[in-house]
């Protein structure tokens, strides 16, 4: 009989018609032990190409799926490589950036590479709004200085959003709670319209991490 975690699992991942709305039962996966560990990484490998199969084996940290995602991972740089070089004739669509935001990030959890987080600090550099957002979204548990520099860097943004996560991945990302007074207030100032109410929100999240290590994912 299936653990009430492994029924949350699967009905996450592959039923729930609402889960890219209202997230995916992730630490439901986490919390899987023993045999339904195993399982649940069969049902995610044969579920690939799709997001959540991806998303759910970096979960697992699945060194199984590793060649599998690598090579979808070269596949969809080489498209964007030849969407950028070539004349797209009408419908043409280049390889969709989240896919390749979230391989390289479940590709960072099964085993950390520069080349992985690379992919993602370049999409922060030079995506659209939408793609900067998800990129900084997927740097909060990268525990690494590269990332809290472009972190850091990302309060600058001209997207309020993008600003936003940045300073919630860096209070994550130093051990500091963002659902109190005071992180939240912060985090409520960098997305402001007005110049000075941001370079204050700004100056007070880079205060409140000063001194403070990299903690543990």
């Amino acid at each position: 009989m299936a653990s009430a975690a492994f029924e949350r699992f699967r009905f996450s991942f592959f039923e729930d018609e609402m889960s890219a709305r209202d997230g995916l039962a992730s630490s439901a996966l986490a919390q899987l032990e023993g045999e339904e560990i195993s399982r649940a990484e069969g049902m995610l490998i044969a579920f690939l190409p799709d997001t959540r199969g991806v998303i759910g084996l970096g979960i697992l940290r699945s060194r199984r799926a590793e060649p599998e995602l690598t090579r979808m991972f070269e596949a969809g740089q080489r498209a964007q490589r030849e969407a950028e070089t070539q004349d797209k004739t009408a419908g043409d669509e280049p390889w969709p950036t989240d896919q390749l935001v979230y391989l390289a990030k479940s590709l960072w959890r099964i085993r950390p590479d520069r080349r992985w987080l690379d992919a993602i600090l370049g999409i922060l550099a030079s995506g659209g709004e939408w793609q900067r957002q998800m990129a900084v979204e997927e740097l909060r548990d990268v525990r690494d200085p590269v990332a809290e520099a472009a972190l850091i860097e990302a309060l600058d943004d001209t997207e309020p959003l993008v600003r936003h996560h940045a300073a919630r991945g860096l209070l994550e990302m130093h051990g500091l709670p963002t659902e109190t007074r005071d992180p939240a207030h912060m985090m409520y100032l960098i997305m402001s319209k007005d110049p000075a109410r941001r370079e204050g929100g700004k100056q007070a999240i880079l205060a409140a991490i000063d001194g403070r290590p990299i903690g543990e994912p």
